[in-house]
């Protein structure tokens, strides 16, 4: 589901509706498996699909974000700064 979803929503809420099952029961069983809350999991998740992006094509950041979700690029880059310390393009070169 969330390979699906996760451009459309991040929310563990809506995941945890989408499975019928409470958010906190979600949240449990996702931190027995992993050892993380739903929302790291998710934030996780999303970090290694726009590293993919930005490792295996030659899309914009601008692109890659609406591809991933974003609304706007710069909440996108944000996001990946805040979880990696680098910004999209600094990976990018790296790689």
């Amino acid at each position: 589901m969330l390979e699906i979803d996760y451009p459309k929503t991040r929310s563990s809420r809506d995941y945890a509706s989408n499975l019928f099952i409470s958010y906190k029961f979600l949240n449990d069983i996702v931190k027995t498996l992993t050892g993380k809350t739903v929302k790291a999991f998710i934030d996780d998740f999303v970090i290694i699909e726009i590293k993919r992006y930005l490792v295996t094509t030659s899309l914009s950041v601008k692109e890659i974000s609406y591809k991933t979700g974003f609304e706007e690029p710069a909440n996108m880059v944000r996001f990946f700064r805040k979880n990696t310390t680098f910004t999209p393009l600094k990976f990018r070169e790296q790689k």
